[in-house]
């Protein structure tokens, strides 16, 4: 029988959330697979096809909402099904083949672990080239590549100022302003209910936010994304007041299927002692529609909400399939 305990494991911390964040989320699944890829021996084509179909639903279901780590199973699955489709087949000879696969496996995986790991080296710099100097800029909850590229822009000399929120109920906010103020930016946190009048520069703004930057958990085939709760009413006052929204996020977190639903958790986040009649609605993302934005920062440019579709036949045809 195959060890699944390290996969497990990993699906666990997942699941409940001590790992967390898109891209630390696929990359923990990544990894995991790859070194039990490298582990396991299979005696036959069957028995690695099932164990592949094991792993991809087990971490999948971990959680459900990340499309980079569906995609990442996605990718595993989509070199079973190319062209070692016939190696697959139980009337095939082991040996050889079978590690052949295997191998391939790894290979196809490592690359796409790379894409992910290169893509947040290159996005930095392409983002930090739009920001003006002087910029007051608004961000909201935690992403790393946001945060590398505040730094970024920086270090340039481009003296900005970021706000950010405190995003509860977990508080990651809390994360970005640690990041940011140990890197020398200056940064000042908002509460989450002050955000969107905040943002906002026609009433009685005392602060001129020039730009929002967020990152996000799922870009949608529309443009439209889904990021932590209260994203909405930020982008929403920031293009009413005509300010420029971006969003960081690689074409790794495309819902090609349209499957990633918004994410309800626990109302025990929100209040531990709630009275057992009380029901509490908490949603864990929002929605931003693509009219709210102006561009997506991928690794390949500034797209449009409307041309991500294309961008993706172009960029990852196997995710179309």
């Amino acid at each position: 029988m195959l060890d699944l305990k390290n996969i497990q494991h990993v699906a666990d911390d997942i699941q409940t959330i001590k790992i967390q964040w898109a891209t630390p989320i696929a990359k923990a699944a990544l990894e995991v697979l790859i070194q039990e890829l490298k582990n396991q021996k299979f005696k036959s084509f069957p028995e690695l096809k099932s164990f592949v179909l094991q792993w991809t639903k087990l971490l999948m279901q971990a959680r459900a909402t990340e499309p980079m780590l569906c995609n990442g199973m996605k990718c595993a699955i989509s070199q079973l099904k190319s062209g070692k489709a016939e190696a697959l087949k139980p009337a095939r000879p082991a040996g050889g083949d079978v590690k052949k696969v295997q191998l391939a496996l790894i290979k196809s995986l490592k690359i796409f672990l790379l894409d992910i790991q290169g893509e947040e080296k290159i996005r930095p710099e392409i983002w930090a080239k739009i920001i003006k100097k002087n910029y007051n800029i608004m961000t909201h909850c935690h992403s790393g590549s946001v945060v590398q590229t505040l730094v970024t822009a920086w270090n340039q000399g481009k003296n900005i100022h970021v706000y950010n929120t405190e995003t509860r109920p977990l508080f990651q906010g809390r994360r970005t302003s640690h990041d940011l103020i140990k890197a020398g930016v200056p940064d000042t946190m908002i509460t989450d209910d002050s955000a969107p009048f905040f943002v906002d520069n026609l009433y009685e703004s005392h602060v001129h936010i020039d730009m929002v930057i967020m990152g996000c958990d799922c870009i949608k085939m529309d443009g439209s994304i889904y990021n932590k709760i209260g994203s909405f009413s930020i982008a929403m006052a920031a293009w009413h007041s005509k300010i420029p929204v971006y969003i960081v996020g690689s074409l790794t977190k495309v819902d090609e299927t349209n499957t990633i639903k918004i994410e309800r958790r626990s109302g025990k986040e929100l209040r531990s002692d709630a009275p057992k009649s009380l029901e509490i609605i908490n949603y864990a993302f929002d929605m931003v529609p693509a009219k709210f934005i102006t561009g997506i920062i991928t690794e390949y440019w500034i797209i449009k909400p409307k041309d991500i579709k294309k961008y993706v036949r172009t960029y990852y045809p196997w995710m179309m399939k």
